[in-house]
């Protein structure tokens, strides 16, 4: 079976630009480029993980703060050794 394809160029004005063959130079600065935009983006995700977790630390911290007087009342209340035990039975008759 043969299976046909056609390949679609977007060309301006009917001419096709000529790309010419890249030179060893160039390839040897287009890997230096794609290191260094390579080590420039893992720079910068390092330093915005690195805010996000400052912030988030600061969230948490603030948090516990606020809330440690609340934690404290909740600790007293509950040393105080008072169990309520019960048991509830239902008549199906009233209501």
């Amino acid at each position: 079976m043969l299976i046909k394809t056609r390949q679609f160029r977007l060309s301006v004005g009917g001419s096709h630009p000529r790309v010419p063959a890249q030179t060893l130079l160039g390839r040897i600065l287009t890997g230096a480029l794609g290191v260094v935009v390579l080590v420039a983006a893992f720079m910068v995700s390092v330093v915005v993980l690195a805010v996000a977790a400052t912030v988030l630390l600061l969230v948490v911290g603030y948090l516990w703060w606020k809330t440690r007087a609340l934690r404290r009342r909740l600790r007293e209340q509950m040393g105080k050794g008072q169990v309520i035990d019960g048991e509830a039975v239902r008549d199906g008759t009233s209501r």
